[in-house]
C-alpha cells in the first residue's frame, strides 16, 4: 500500500523536471522521464529518510543575459494559503544564489519571485523540488522555470559531489609550477575523499589550462565561473596571471584560492581572494633580517626580473627591507623572463665585490641565475640568496647550487602536524620528492575543504566567510591563519644548500 501511495505522490512532481515549470502543472510518460533525467530520477531521492531540507540553485536571467544583484524568494505551493516567501538569495555575477529550504518534510511544488533594486522582475510557480536534494533551477524572466538537473544532499546538507576549479599552468610555460600543483592537489584529493572530512560529499575537480598566461587564466577563470558554475577556484599559479584573474573572480563573487602567487597586495583586490603561499611583504623582511644577522652583509647586488609582476613584487621587498637593515644596494640589474644570457649584468656586479646577490625571478630564470653566476665569475664566498628558491631548481643548477640560501615557506624536513607522513606518501605515489608547490596546494586542499565543512554549503559566500574566518589551522606548513586581506600567516623558514640539498640554516 505504501509503494502505491508513494509512487502516486511523486510521479507529478518528478515530471516538472523534464518538460519545464510554471502554468499548468505538466505530464508525460514514464520513458521519458528515464530518458531525460540524468542519474536517479528526482522522486527516488525523496526518500532518502537523512536530509529533510532541500537546496535551490537558482540561476536567474533577464534579457538574455545573467541577473547579478537580485533577491530571489522561495515559497512552498499549498492550495488555499497565500505563497509566504520564506527562503531567499540575492544573486551573484553569474545571476546565480543558493537558497537553503529548510524544515521541508515531504516534497512539493514551489513558488519563486525574483525582485532587483526594490521591484519585482518575475515569478515563475510549479517548481517540483523533494527533501534531500539540490536542485539548479533555471529563472528566465518572462519564461517558464526549468529544473536542469538534481544531485542528493549528504546528511551534512552537501551535495555528493563539489566541483571545484583548478587552473594551472600545465602546457606551454611554466609547467613546473602546473606539475607541482596537480600532484599536490591529486593527493589530497585521495585523502580527503577517503575520510569524512565533508560529511560523505567529494570534491570532484574542474580543470582548465592557463598556459602560464595572464590572458589563459583569464579565460580558465570566465569559463570555470559561467560555464562549470564551481564555488571555488584554486589557481591561478603565478602572480601575473592573478594580477588579471583574480578581478573576475572577485567581480562575479566566486571564491578564488591560489596555492602559489606571492606578490605583495593581490589578495587585496577583493573578499572573495585568497592565497596560501606568503606573500613578499611577508616573506621577505624577516628572511633579510636574519640572513644580515647570520651573514653580516653590508652591501648587495640585486638581480631582478623587471617583466613578471612577482618577480617586480619580490624586488620592491627586498630594496624596502635592505634599506631597513642600513644594507647598501651596489646595482639593481634588469633583465626579462625569456632572457639566457646575463653576461653584462653579472661583469658588473663582479667588478663591485658585493657580500650577496639577491635574486628575483621565477623558476628558471632562478636556476640559470645560479648556473651563469657561477659560470661568469661570481665567486662562490658570494652567496646567491633566493626567496623561494625550490629543492628542484637546486638539482637542477648542480654544482652552482651550493651555498645558495632559500627564503621560503616548507621544507620537506619540516615537523610540522602531517608533514612527515606528507612527504612520505607523496614519494610513495610519484616516485620522486614534493617541492614547496606542491606541499603548498596539498595544505590548501585541506583548509578549503576545512572552510567547506565549516560553511555547511556550497555558496561562495558561505564558503568566503569560513575561510575568512580560518585561524591556527593545523597545516604541513605549519599553524595557518589569514589575514583581514586574505593572505596566509604562517612562519617563514630560511634554508641553506650543502652537499646539494637543502639544511635548515642555523
Amino acid at each position: 500500500m505504501f509503494s502505491l501511495i508513494r509512487s502516486w505522490f511523486i510521479f507529478p512532481i518528478a515530471m516538472g523536471v523534464v518538460l519545464g515549470c510554471g502554468g499548468e502543472r505538466p505530464t508525460t510518460s514514464s520513458d521519458s522521464l528515464s530518458e531525460d533525467l540524468a542519474g536517479e530520477p528526482l522522486g527516488k531521492l525523496a526518500f532518502d529518510g537523512n536530509v529533510t531540507s532541500a537546496v535551490a540553485v537558482a540561476r536567474l536571467r533577464q534579457d538574455r543575459s545573467p541577473a547579478a544583484g537580485a533577491e530571489v524568494s522561495f515559497s512552498r505551493s499549498v492550495s488555499g494559503k497565500g505563497a509566504d516567501y520564506e527562503w531567499a538569495g540575492s544573486t551573484d555575477g553569474r545571476g546565480q544564489t543558493l537558497v537553503a529550504l529548510e524544515g521541508m518534510q515531504t516534497g512539493g511544488y514551489f513558488r519563486a519571485q525574483a525582485h532587483k533594486d526594490g521591484a519585482l522582475i518575475g515569478s515563475w510557480s510549479s517548481i517540483p523540488i523533494n527533501p534531500g536534494v539540490q536542485v539548479t533551477v533555471e529563472l528566465t524572466v518572462g519564461e517558464k522555470a526549468r529544473v536542469t538537473g538534481s544531485v542528493r544532499l549528504t546528511s551534512g546538507g552537501l551535495p555528493e559531489e563539489i566541483p571545484i576549479g583548478v587552473v594551472a599552468p600545465l602546457t606551454v610555460s611554466q609547467t613546473q609550477y602546473g606539475a607541482g600543483i596537480e600532484s599536490g592537489l591529486a593527493l589530497a584529493l585521495e585523502e580527503i575523499n577517503g575520510t569524512s572530512t565533508l560529511g560523505g560529499a567529494s570534491i570532484v575537480f574542474r580543470r582548465e589550462d592557463s598556459r602560464g598566461m595572464a590572458l589563459g587564466a583569464v579565460d580558465a577563470f570566465n569559463k570555470l565561473i559561467f560555464h562549470d558554475y564551481v564555488p571555488v577556484i584554486l589557481g591561478p599559479a603565478l602572480s601575473t596571471e592573478a594580477k588579471e584573474a583574480f578581478p573576475v573572480a572577485q567581480q562575479n563573487h566566486v571564491v578564488a584560492f591560489s596555492t602559489t602567487s606571492a606578490a605583495s597586495g593581490l589578495s587585496a583586490i577583493g573578499d572573495f581572494i585568497f592565497r596560501a603561499s606568503l606573500s613578499v611583504d611577508v616573506l621577505i623582511p624577516g628572511g633579510v633580517s636574519l640572513t644580515r644577522e647570520k651573514l653580516r652583509y653590508g652591501r648587495v647586488a640585486l638581480m631582478v626580473d623587471s617583466t613578471d609582476v612577482f618577480s617586480r613584487s619580490s624586488d620592491v621587498a627586498l630594496q624596502s627591507a635592505l634599506a631597513a637593515e642600513g644594507v647598501e644596494i651596489l646595482t639593481r640589474e634588469t633583465f626579462a623572463t625569456d632572457d639566457t644570457s646575463f653576461v653584462d649584468q653579472f661583469a658588473r656586479i663582479r667588478g663591485l665585490n658585493p657580500h650577496a646577490v639577491f635574486v628575483s625571478a621565477l623558476s628558471r630564470q632562478r636556476v640559470q641565475m645560479l648556473i651563469r653566476g657561477r659560470h661568469h665569475g661570481i665567486p662562490a664566498n658570494i652567496p646567491f640568496i633566493v626567496p623561494g628558491l625550490t629543492q628542484d631548481e637546486v638539482r637542477d643548477a648542480g654544482d652552482a647550487a651550493e651555498g645558495a640560501i632559500a627564503i621560503t615557506g616548507w621544507t620537506a624536513t619540516a615537523t610540522t602536524p602531517g608533514n612527515q607522513s606528507f612527504v612520505e606518501k607523496f614519494r610513495s605515489k610519484f616516485g620522486t620528492e614534493p617541492n614547496r608547490w606542491a606541499a603548498q596546494s596539498y595544505a590548501a586542499l585541506y583548509i578549503l575543504s576545512e572552510a567547506i565543512a565549516s560553511a555547511g554549503s556550497t555558496d561562495p559566500t558561505a564558503i568566503r566567510e569560513a575561510m575568512a574566518g580560518i585561524t591556527d589551522l593545523d597545516t604541513i606548513l605549519g599553524q595557518f591563519s589569514f589575514d583581514r586581506n586574505g593572505d596566509a600567516v604562517y612562519d617563514p623558514i630560511i634554508l641553506i644548500v650543502r652537499n646539494g640539498m637543502f639544511e635548515v640554516y642555523e
